[in-house]
């Protein structure tokens, strides 16, 4: 999973280089909002990778 997290990364740093080279405000915002949803999931994705290593900690203590 933590390649996952890493994959979403670099695509969410690969949008935003895109969208700071747009013109359009429209297209512009279009990208930014589709960066920011993606940050959402990519959150969701660190957080289970947390708790997942917060149970295995807790399943071996």
């Amino acid at each position: 999973m933590f390649k996952n997290a890493e994959k979403i990364s670099k695509a969410i740093d690969n949008l935003i280089k895109i969208a700071d080279g747009l013109e359009k405000d429209e297209r512009k915002q279009e990208l930014v909002n589709v960066i920011h949803e993606l940050s959402c999931v990519h959150q969701n994705v660190l957080g289970d990778l947390t708790n997942k290593s917060f149970q295995q900690e807790n399943e071996l203590s």
